[in-house]
């Protein structure tokens, strides 16, 4: 995970503390969503059944690692809280969260930027679990994969999912860099676990404020931008600002362009 130590306050509010991302009041938006609701069609390994004794994460078996206040630049000073819903396959310290998988391994998540857990949000066939956290100058969405080789990636902001939950696509593109993906990306699913089919950094992309869109099948994504010249001043009026369509095709290499996805 990348440090920054010199980079002034970011601005705006933060999201609501700890939505689990289960069937609540709120339903995510596309640019929003969290790991696919539905039952992911790849097999997995079945869920211990309701008498059986559930996997416990452990934190002995994660990397000794050690934590700088930045100066004391962070304020946290003990372990991030793990949600109730979640406290049978969860557990932290202060450098870790500690994930069991569904074969009762234990996969370890370095939270030492993280401040605040913004949400959790599992799938529903709990393969999935998606974290996204708040830090000093600093956020990211990590996607946690409890089957297969236990793998996770940072996807900056809550990726979108294609209707089968075969692929995942994520953007988080700005002028701050203050996100931890700093690119558009696309991941293949496997049984395995994760798959990076793509990378677009900035460089070759017009700044401004980049959002995602639905899936149309499964080899084209939409996206949006509103331009850096055209952002308006308060953060609060970015909901109304026209966004320009743009999207991103397996096609071209899943190199973003002006546009919508070709019809199929």
């Amino acid at each position: 995970m990348k440090r920054m130590t010199d980079r002034s306050v970011a601005a705006g509010a933060l999201l609501a503390l700890l939505l689990t991302g289960c069937d609540g009041a709120r339903s995510p938006s596309p640019s929003e969503s969290g790991p696919p609701v539905a039952a992911s069609p790849i097999p997995v390994p079945p869920s211990p059944s309701p008498s059986a004794t559930p996997p416990k994460p452990d934190l002995a078996a994660c990397p000794k690692l050690e934590r700088s206040t930045e100066d004391g630049l962070l304020e946290r000073d003990k372990p991030l809280p793990i949600p109730s819903a979640f406290a049978g396959i969860m557990t932290a310290d202060m450098n870790h969260f500690a994930v069991a998988t569904l074969s009762g391994k234990t996969i370890c998540v370095d939270v030492r930027w993280a401040e605040h857990i913004e949400s959790i949000r599992p799938s529903r066939d709990q393969r999935f679990l998606g974290i996204e956290w708040m830090g000093y100058e600093a956020f990211g969405f990590v996607v946690v994969d409890r089957a297969g080789r236990g793998d996770q990636i940072e996807t900056g902001t809550a990726p979108v999912w294609s209707s089968s939950g075969r692929r995942l696509a994520a953007v988080d593109l700005s002028e701050s860099g203050f996100g931890e993906l700093n690119a558009f990306a696309v991941w293949d699913v496997t049984p395995a676990g994760f798959k990076q089919v793509a990378t677009v950094s900035d460089d070759p992309l017009p700044r401004g404020d980049w959002r995602m869109g639905p899936w149309r099948g499964e080899t084209c994504v939409s996206l949006s931008l509103v331009p850096s010249d055209r952002e308006p001043e308060q953060a609060s009026d970015m909901a109304k600002a026209p966004r320009d369509p743009w999207f991103a095709a397996a096609a071209n290499s899943w190199k973003p362009q002006p546009g919508t996805c070709p019809q199929q």
